[in-house]
């Protein structure tokens, strides 16, 4: 191989390195070099330049710097090293020539003017060089020099490779770095700041004199790039900044330094720091929208890992999940670009997964209340079409995903009720966990959702994540459910100017979607109720549509407005009722028989109809009733009627009419008013039911109408007056509520006809001061009186009703309980005490006395008193077959008058067989004493306090004068041979006084 000189540079004529194969096989991987292992030939072509006997050469840093100027001209001219370099006539190899330029390059940066000796250095091996292309800073190719000498001082040869932040640079790259560094300095008298590196196919390079890199620069580069990847979907392998090469990680470390120092309005330059690139990961991210103050907190993060770790980092974690390298890279890429277009970082950046490229910001600087309106009406419409909500929701322009909408919502809601129109605050919340939703149908006031908006805002504030479910007044709320109402509660504000006064709540399903905030008053159903009844009456058949204030609705959603406004006015229930999803109803056989359904009964059928609504989504074909199986047709009439008596009567009628659906029986007529007639059959009819029954009926009828005994005595008391009055006008049906009774309130005595008229305008009073509720007690000339003894004394007025005139007087009674001994054995006649204690019980009762038959055998007397049903006040007639002085001198003993207490007793003897204790038959045995000996069968008398004869003329203890006797202990008694009149004569006065 020949050599030829280029002014003092050896080189071979044929264009190759003569650089001698050393067989370096392994590179440096520490940046002092200390550990380098090669296996090499000893180098034949040593360095000539000392002569024996003689100093080493040295050179000045000139000399150097110019031999590195012309060795840098000559490689990039022929694209290959001189093998050897003359400086200041002295040849040196290349491994001594990069020894001359690292220590000169130190030297300088030291300001060392002093001379450089060369050292005896040998030429490396071979090294692969992997180096990927980038851009020291000054502090970097410094330290480099730095552990190249180290190397070199150590090993007495040059490195076959050296490693970098970008992979092992082999030897000839070293040597070409550093003569464009020393060029630099030639050129503008200073080193630079910033040295290319490229890997070394790469020739010429070409270096930059920029002193610094400025955020302006970041900037422009960050716009490029930004172009870049929208265009080719991926980032280039390297960036360069205003002529100063970066790899990817260097890159993202710059943007996010940069984003930094805009938003700290700091314009200082920024610092190269050569980061590596990250490893792989997988991305996570769902869509959405990062705030400013996310984005920058995110950006400080991404510098902390890079400062730690000298790495760029493969994910970052967020509020949306992991996004990766690239992801990073581009996002900030689009906030300098917003930067540079608005003049300042924006206020919101969009997140998406690598694939969605290119990715389009807003410039939007708030979210109004009015944009997150308009978008609640979007996702509400969306909901009720597709039945399901979006994934991720856009806020003109701003992604944020489920949970950030509903916070929105709530914060929107909260504002709007407070008159805030000032803008929202855009936080990201994670989604919620799943859970169980428990809620019953039904509404929310404005009060409960405007609190349960706040309870919700507190849980996210608290958790930084949305609540799965949030406790109501109608139970646990799911996430979407919640989602959903505050969309219908602000399309409810956009369409009427206010918040709605409520807002209807039903469990999470499709088939509850949509869920209609449509509210009734119970007189706008009541009003269209009595125009459908008026419809169907002119024209034979039912409306398939029906419009309520204003609201179209199908038959099955107005029989669930109807029945619902039928069970509110029931409870006293003055709240709005909302219009619920139901398609037509369904189809069913009627099976009805003609008459009629109590109040309790419709009642129940309304709330078996509503039910069947909420869960089937549809009316009932048919439903059963007490008349049989009714059509739904029926059903909508008979509530429309039942709506059209409220109206009238301003309260449910007690009774409604019933028949088949056919056209000849519309319309239905519902009796709500009577002639006093009417009223007097019915007074004649429950008296005689009493009579023979000895017990009041719960329900009666008047003119083929059931009403209950409040309405009743209202009716009884209304004709009572109307008949004093002369007045044939009918009497309209009331509603009325019946009270308890109490029994033990007795009134006795005689009410003359002035009295019991007066008494009947304070019973109709009554009704009407206490909301239609009857009177347990009414006062009265006689005391006060219960009110069944009230309703049955106005059944005896009204049927002693005669010649177009009412009695003169009633006379009230005590309640009568009769007992009897076994007067009769069964053997003579084993029913004759039981016919003369049905046969009194008769009499008395039909006499208006509230009689009863209490029993027949022995002890009775006592049991009748140990009875507490027995009332106090009664009149209690035990009648006796036979005397016992034991019996009655026991009437006197405190047991007997404890368990008689405030009762009456009437004893009444039958003679015969009984004695006649007015006249014993013992008198001629005691010297017309009128004593009554012990009877045989009495063991149970311990004690009788007088003594005389027997009827044999025994000596015996027994009672003298026992009717004296009882007559001075306060008790009455009758001895009768046994007439039925004369008796209930007697019964009847000890009952009126």
């Amino acid at each position: 191989m020949a050599l030829v000189s280029v002014n003092g540079i050896y080189a071979a004529e044929d264009g190759q390195n003569l650089t001698p194969s050393d067989n370096l096989t392994t590179t440096d991987t520490n940046t002092n070099a200390t550990n380098q292992s090669f296996s090499s030939e000893s180098n034949s072509e040593s360095d000539n330049y000392q002569a024996a006997g003689e100093a080493p050469p040295s050179f000045t840093n000139e000399q150097i710097i110019q031999a590195a100027l012309d060795v840098k001209r000559f490689l990039e001219g022929n694209k290959y090293l001189p093998e050897y370099i003359t400086i200041n006539g002295i040849q040196v190899n290349q491994a001594t020539f990069l020894q001359l330029l690292t220590q000169t390059t130190i030297k300088i940066n030291n300001s060392d003017t002093t001379t450089t000796t060369p050292i005896n250095t040998k030429l490396p091996g071979t090294g692969t060089e992997t180096t990927t292309p980038g851009t020291f800073n000054k502090n970097e190719y410094l330290t480099l020099a730095q552990n190249i000498q180290n190397y070199i001082n150590t090993n007495g040869q040059a490195p076959a490779t050296m490693s970098t932040v970008f992979g092992n640079i082999k030897f000839q790259s070293l040597l070409y770095l550093y003569t464009r560094a020393l060029t630099m300095q030639k050129t503008y008298g200073t080193l630079p700041t910033f040295l290319a590196v490229r890997p070394w196919s790469n020739i010429p390079i070409t270096d930059t004199n920029k002193k610094t890199i400025t955020t302006q620069d970041i900037i422009n580069t960050a716009i490029e790039v930004k172009n870049f990847v929208n265009y080719y979907k991926y980032l280039p392998d390297y960036i360069t900044i205003n002529g100063i090469v970066v790899n990817q990680a260097t890159f993202l470390q710059l943007l996010t330094q940069t984003t930094t120092k805009i938003n700290n309005q700091d314009n200082t330059p920024l610092t190269l720091q050569n980061i590596k690139q990250p490893t792989t990961s997988t991305e996570t991210i769902t869509p959405g929208t990062l705030t400013q103050t996310e984005y920058l907190t995110l950006a400080q993060n991404i510098l902390t890992y890079i400062n730690t770790n000298q790495k760029a980092p493969a994910t970052m974690s967020t509020v949306f999940g992991n996004i990766k390298f690239q992801s990073l890279l581009y996002l900030y890429t689009r906030a300098l670009t917003m930067q540079k277009t608005y003049g300042t970082l924006p206020t919101f950046l969009a997140v998406r997964p690598w694939n969605n490229i290119p990715i389009t910001d807003t410039n939007k600087k708030t979210i109004t209340t009015q944009d997150i309106t308009q978008t609640a009406i979007e996702v509400k419409n969306f909901l009720e079409y597709h039945k399901y909500l979006p994934d991720y929701i856009t806020i003109n322009g701003i992604v944020v995903n489920q949970a950030t909408f509903l916070q929105l919502l709530t914060q929107t809601t909260t504002k709007i009720n407070n008159q805030d129109n000032t803008p929202l605050t855009l936080q990201n919340i994670k989604q919620p966990t799943t859970s169980t939703e428990t809620i019953t149908p039904g509404t929310l006031t404005q009060n409960e959702y405007l609190t349960l908006a706040q309870n919700i805002l507190t849980y996210i504030n608290t958790n930084g994540q949305a609540p799965s479910t949030i406790t109501s007044t109608l139970g646990n709320v799911k996430f979407e459910s919640l989602l959903y109402l505050y969309c219908r509660v602000l399309n409810n504000y956009k369409d009427n100017g206010v918040l709605p006064q409520l807002v209807t709540v039903r469990p999470w399903s499709a088939s509850n979607i949509p869920i209609r905030d449509e509210f009734f008053t119970i007189q706008q159903i009541t009003k269209t109720a009595i125009e459908v009844k008026n419809f169907l009456e002119g024209n034979k058949y039912l409306p398939e549509y029906i419009t309520v204030n204003g609201v179209v609705m199908n038959q099955s959603q107005f029989i669930y407005l109807i029945t619902t406004a039928t069970i509110h006015i029931n409870t006293d229930d003055t709240s709005l009722i909302s219009l619920i999803n139901a398609n037509k109803p369904g189809t069913g056989i009627e099976a009805l028989v003609g008459g009629s359904i109590l109040q309790n009964e419709y009642v129940a059928l309304a709330n078996n109809i509503r039910n069947y609504i909420i869960a089937n989504k549809k009316a009932p074909g048919v439903v059963s009733t007490s008349l049989g199986q009714m059509s739904y047709q029926s059903s909508l009439y008979m509530f429309c009627r039942i709506l059209n008596q409220y109206n009238s009567i301003k309260d449910l009628p007690s009774v409604v009419n019933v028949l088949p659906w056919k056209t000849s029986n519309i319309p239905i007529y519902d009796t709500i008013s009577f002639t006093t007639s009417e009223i007097i059959q019915s007074a004649v009819d429950v008296k005689k039911f009493v009579v023979g029954n000895a017990y009041y009926p719960e329900f009666i009828t008047v003119d083929g109408v059931l009403v209950n005994q409040a309405q009743f005595l209202q009716l009884l008391a209304t004709a009572t007056i109307k008949l004093n009055n002369k007045d044939n006008s009918v009497i309209y049906l009331q509603n009325g509520i019946v009270p308890s009774s109490d029994r033990n309130i007795i009134g006795v005595g005689t009410l003359v006809l002035s009295r019991y008229v007066e008494l009947a305008g304070n019973i109709n009073t009554y009704f009407s001061n206490h909301d239609q509720v009857g009177p347990s007690k009414m006062s009265s000339s006689v005391g006060e009186i219960n009110f069944l003894t009230l309703l049955y004394t106005y059944c005896r007025v009204l049927s002693s009703y005669q010649n177009n005139a009412l009695p003169a007087s009633v006379i009230l009674y005590k309640p009568v309980y009769i007992t009897s001994d076994n007067i009769y054995n069964s053997v003579k006649d084993p029913a004759k005490d039981q016919v003369r204690m049905n046969s009194l019980v008769s009499i008395l009762r039909n006499a208006g006395v509230d009689a009863y038959g209490f029993g027949i055998g022995p002890d009775m007397q006592n049991a009748v008193l140990r009875n507490s049903s027995v009332q106090q006040g009664a009149l209690v007639v035990d009648i006796y077959g036979g005397a016992c002085a034991g019996t009655i001198y026991a009437m006197i003993g405190s047991y007997y008058q404890g368990i008689k207490g405030a009762r009456e007793v009437y004893s009444i003897w039958i003679s015969p067989p009984a004695w006649d204790i007015t006249n014993l038959p013992t008198k001629a045995t005691n010297g017309g004493v009128n004593f009554l000996p012990r009877a045989r069968d009495d063991t149970f008398s311990k004690y009788l306090p007088d003594w005389g004869y027997d009827f044999y003329g025994k000596p015996s203890d027994g009672l003298n004068n026992p009717d004296l006797f009882l007559n001075s202990h306060g008790f009455n008694f009758l001895v009768t041979s046994g007439n039925l009149q004369y008796m209930a004569d007697h019964i009847l006065y000890e009952a009126k006084t």
